[in-house]
């Protein structure tokens, strides 16, 4: 099918993008920004380059388009709500959404739409279907808004799902990397008095249901994109920091909530038992229904005090033509940032290969460091790994895999490092470190795209 992405570069986008592709579907894109798009989309992608939230797309790629999920919007969770932040919150998805259906000349089979359960406000512990009423807040006036644009688009040929979505357990993104530094430091705890339920869902049953949606007629209209076994705060608290193996013993009074973030606080405090009832008429299967199953996923590797980075690219290469850069040692100097000095003095045997042995200097905030690092495992041209000796790490492990992806290939580094000294290391450093790593992919990530992308 010819399927169309808006919000292509988000969480469930890039994931929602990348599975699509590999089922053999063709996508397009829309976003604001052509270059970006291809450098983040890991997935084969055709960009229509335009601005959702301010006019309609004029493109002859919309012509054949079977299906359209639309997952655009601003980001509710950061900043203030001042008045210009809800003017975009509302442009970004209205609008947005609007602009979108008008866009086209001839409707598509399929439209699948994201929203959320904020639809529904704060409803104590009333147990919420999707024939619930809606809350009388801002967020859920912006749901119900963006909800019947949306529905607009339902008629004789088109078939119209509304995914009401709840907090997404991934940590690759949304809530659970934004609660994590103070749970692991020791100092989370539970939102006011912990008595108001949270519904959640993990990200890979969220993908799922965006997959199922596609050619499922038993799923349409709006639908709860949650677990069916929802928590309060208080259990939240107490499971993730089971996880994390650390205490959770300093309550945020709601007053001081309210203080910090003014009325965007309603995230945090409203209560919203929602189940997904249609979901489960349909017989969809959760793989994660229940929430110690689904931190564990996500989070057990911290059990070992292990971090883990991985960052996804899409280059129109195929392997065999892209892997002979990456086999050369040098080559890595022109992929990282010129702030770090980065040199490499020595590689034993001159050509890499399984058992080679590279050492290099570098610099991270002015400090001269040394590393040495053996490749473990080496099978051209399809991955190969890493691991250091000697360095400022006690553990990195580095696998660098491409796999062949439409007609280029999908690289996918995925980094497992420790600090030293463990918890306490991460105590002192972790955040910092964290950054210059994430900071380190984002430079590599830049520099590919400019090497191997032709517009």
């Amino acid at each position: 099918m010819k399927i169309l992405i808006t919000g292509a570069t988000g969480l469930i986008g890039k994931n929602l993008g990348l599975a699509l592709t590999r089922q053999g579907h063709e996508i397009t894109v829309v976003s604001r920004n052509k270059n970006s798009a291809l450098e983040q989309c890991p997935f084969p992608c055709r960009v229509i380059e335009a601005d959702l939230s301010k006019e309609k797309i004029k493109s002859e790629f919309l012509s054949g388009i079977d299906a359209v999920y639309n997952l655009m919007g601003e980001p509710i969770a950061q900043g203030r709500w001042s008045e210009d932040k809800k003017k975009r919150l509302i442009e970004s998805r209205v609008q947005g959404t609007k602009n979108l259906r008008e866009s086209f000349a001839t409707a598509p089979k399929v439209f699948i739409s994201s929203s959320a359960i904020g639809f529904y406000g704060d409803q104590g512990s009333t147990d919420l279907s999707e024939t619930s009423s809606s809350g009388q807040d801002f967020l859920s006036d912006l749901c119900a808004k963006w909800e019947n644009e949306a529905l607009a688009f339902a008629g004789s040929e088109t078939r119209v799902v509304v995914v009401r979505t709840g907090i997404v357990l991934s940590r690759e993104g949304g809530a659970l990397p934004e609660m994590l530094p103070a749970f692991r430091a020791g100092v989370g705890g539970k939102l006011g008095d912990g008595s108001q339920w949270m519904s959640w869902i993990h990200i890979d049953d969220l993908l799922q249901i965006y997959l199922e949606a596609l050619d499922s007629k038993k799923i349409s209209g709006v639908i709860n994109g949650v677990s069916p076994h929802p928590v309060t705060n208080k259990e939240f608290t107490e499971k993730l920091s089971k996880v994390l193996s650390r205490p959770a013993v300093a309550p945020v009074p709601k007053i001081a909530l309210k203080t910090l973030f003014g009325e965007k606080s309603v995230i945090m405090t409203s209560s919203q038992r929602v189940h997904p009832k249609k979901l489960l008429e349909t017989g969809f299967q959760f793989k994660h229904s229940h929430l110690d199953t689904a931190l564990r996923q996500e989070l057990g590797h911290y059990e070992k005090d292990e971090e883990i980075l991985i960052s996804q690219q899409y280059v129109p290469q195929k392997p065999e033509e892209i892997f002979p850069f990456f086999s050369e040692a040098k080559n890595l100097e022109k992929i990282t940032p010129a702030l770090l000095n980065f040199k490499i003095l020595s590689v034993k045997p001159a050509q890499l290969g399984e058992g080679a042995l590279i050492n290099y200097s570098l610099k991270v905030h002015g400090v001269p460091l040394t590393w040495k690092t053996r490749i473990e495992s080496w099978n051209p041209p399809h991955q190969f790994v890493d691991n250091q000796l000697k360095g400022p790490y006690s553990l990195w492990h580095h696998t660098h895999s491409f796999e062949a992806l439409g007609s280029g290939t999908l690289m996918t580094d995925r980094v497992r490092y420790r600090l030293p000294m463990g918890y306490l290391g991460w105590l002192g450093a972790g955040w910092l470190v964290a950054k210059d790593v994430k900071e380190i992919f984002q430079f590599r990530r830049k520099a590919i795209a400019k090497m191997f992308h032709k517009n």
